[in-house]
């Protein structure tokens, strides 16, 4: 692996929220585009460090050898009775697309999510013109369990989003392939 995660710092407020401005990544994930100060920004990245949330988790994203935050990824709707949780999404920089780190957060957030979080199933949407993430999921063992029509009002109109699902069975048979 060329990334790890770590925690994430009050100085990432300017990083991640110089992320919103990317045009071209906002249309591609999930939610709605939001306008947030960097006051704000660093509000809920405070939020996120001293909350401790049992229902979510976000972790920043560095390549080897750097500390510096390239992007992000979480880990929503903790569900620690039914071992259920879903893998909400990954922002990365522009400047590090392409390089194949997206396959390798959804790796590495499955090892996480089922090794260390003891989860029995996992969930991931993916808007429907989405062909790359939905590629991906299905490569790293996620299975399309349907088509949420008009689920998320985006871009100007209504989307469609795959919606997907792994369970501890399948990452595991995938684990081993990949070895």
């Amino acid at each position: 692996m060329n990334i790890f995660f770590r925690a994430f710092e009050l100085e990432d407020a300017e990083f991640i929220n110089a992320l919103r401005d990317n045009e071209v990544m906002e249309s591609k994930i999930g939610g709605n585009k939001r306008f947030v100060s960097l006051a704000r920004e660093r509000k809920w990245i405070e939020d996120i460090i001293y909350g401790d949330s049992k229902e979510q988790i976000y972790l920043a994203i560095c390549e080897n050898g750097s500390k510096d935050i390239i992007g992000y990824s979480s880990i929503s709707d903790i569900d620690h009775f039914n071992k259920s949780c879903s893998l909400s999404g990954i922002k990365l920089d522009v400047e590090f697309s392409k390089k194949g780190y997206g396959i390798q957060v959804i790796i590495m957030m499955l090892r996480y999510v089922f090794e260390e979080l003891g989860m029995e199933r996992c969930t991931s949407i993916c808007l429907e013109n989405h062909v790359v993430m939905a590629k991906i999921l299905e490569r790293v063992g996620f299975h399309t369990e349907g088509l949420l029509r008009h689920s998320l009002f985006k871009n100007g109109a209504f989307q469609n989003q795959y919606l997907f699902s792994i369970i501890k069975a399948d990452y595991f048979e995938r684990k081993k392939k990949l070895q």
